[in-house]
């Protein structure tokens, strides 16, 4: 009769850590499904970010337009003149843009995803 005890309690044990293993692989799943959440949030937040202040910039760039168009028209007088002197520092700046995309634009927007994506945040720290 004490064998039968034995075996019940020892079963229950193992019943009861597989229960247990469970619940802890149920809780880590949903625990990284929070994570990858968070980080998803914070990758489309920085994204739109960085739009708003590209679509401010250029805002900015056309302001800064009109301002050279508005002083050369004063000093040169002619305005197709100005208008070709403009359309060439517009395509110098495309130019300069184009040739260093990858150093001024892809590189730190890449750095910036991979740095969000692999940050650890506190609780993965513990672990």
């Amino acid at each position: 009769m004490d064998s039968k005890y034995k075996k019940r309690t020892f079963s229950a044990i193992i019943n009861n850590i597989v229960e247990n293993i469970k619940e802890f692989i149920k809780l880590k799943s949903e625990y990284y499904t929070l994570t990858i959440a968070e980080k998803v949030s914070l990758l489309i937040a920085r994204i739109v970010l960085i739009g708003i202040i590209t679509l401010l910039c250029l805002i900015l760039l056309l302001l800064l337009i009109l301002l050279i168009y508005i002083l050369l028209i004063s000093w040169i007088g002619i305005p197709w003149v100005v208008a070709l002197i403009e359309i060439g520092i517009v395509i110098l700046l495309i130019v300069i843009l184009w040739g260093f995309k990858k150093q001024l634009i892809i590189k730190p927007i890449a750095s910036l995803i991979i740095r969000d994506i692999l940050e650890k945040t506190d609780n993965e720290q513990e672990d």
